[in-house]
């Protein structure tokens, strides 16, 4: 990993203060619809001492420059790019949501690029209804408090759903609405079955947007992978259950990181 590459190409980014240690795998975490990289901050503060993690902002999200591509595809050539760029061997990906689909694209098109896979909170179809379409058009900032709010378990603290709503806010909404428009076309269900790499899947199970049937139709279409439910917390896992999401991440890239780690 080149944190100084990834700077040249005004990519923002978030990761941990000390260098990468080049004889650990490395992790790259893609954000989901209307969000940046802060969102796996808790990750890397708590996987930095077992992986060189790094959480990226997609195009036109919070520090990286260029235009919102308007397919998962489009974010996935960028991706693809900035990995040929800035981190010369392959890769552990992490998605959550539409960053999972960005991840799959990814994955199906360019493998020799990725070590593994983590699915968190996404499926092989993103479907989005019409009425949160209409709502960003006529009632923006009331709609995305609606779906943040939808998004986390019934525990989840006031303060963090806040701070969820800010930061998709702040994305703006042609963003907010351009990210939307591309899950709802992405469709990957009858490509699952050529994907190839170790893949952990991760969902709360109380998540409501994208429930936790996507991911078990993920589980039984990828070959070989593993499942991992989250009890009592919703869409954001990684933020509502920082330490167990982290913990089963880790054991899945230490494990097939070691020389007798799993393969597909």
């Amino acid at each position: 990993m080149d944190p100084d590459r990834l700077k040249e190409m005004s990519v923002g980014f978030v990761r941990g203060t000390g260098a990468p240690v080049p004889s650990r795998p490395s992790l790259v975490m893609i954000h989901g619809a209307g969000g940046c990289g802060r969102l796996w901050q808790g990750q890397v503060r708590l996987m930095e001492d077992s992986v060189n993690a790094v959480a990226l902002d997609l195009p036109g999200h919070g520090g990286t420059a260029g235009k919102v591509p308007q397919t998962l595809e489009g974010y996935a050539l960028w991706l693809s790019d900035v990995l040929a760029a800035a981190f010369p061997d392959p890769v552990f990906l992490m998605g959550h949501s539409m960053g999972g689909g960005i991840v799959l694209e990814t994955a199906l098109a360019d493998p020799r690029r990725v070590r593994g896979l983590i699915l968190a909170g996404t499926g092989p179809v993103l479907s989005v209804s019409p009425a949160f379409f209409e709502g960003f058009n006529t009632r923006f900032e009331e709609t995305v408090d609606r779906l943040v709010g939808y998004g986390y378990g019934p525990g989840a603290d006031s303060e963090m759903i806040r701070e969820g709503a800010r930061l998709m806010k702040s994305a703006g909404r042609e963003t907010v609405i351009a990210d939307f428009r591309a899950c709802d076309r992405f469709d990957r269900r009858k490509d699952l079955d050529r994907l190839r790499l170790p893949c952990l899947i991760v969902c709360g199970e109380k998540d409501r947007l994208t429930p936790p049937a996507l991911s078990r139709s993920l589980h039984e279409a990828i070959r070989g992978s593993r499942l991992a439910l989250l009890p009592g917390v919703g869409h954001f896992a990684m933020i509502e259950a920082p330490r167990a999401f982290s913990r089963r991440v880790c054991e899945f890239i230490l494990a097939v990181s070691s020389p007798s780690g799993s393969s597909v």
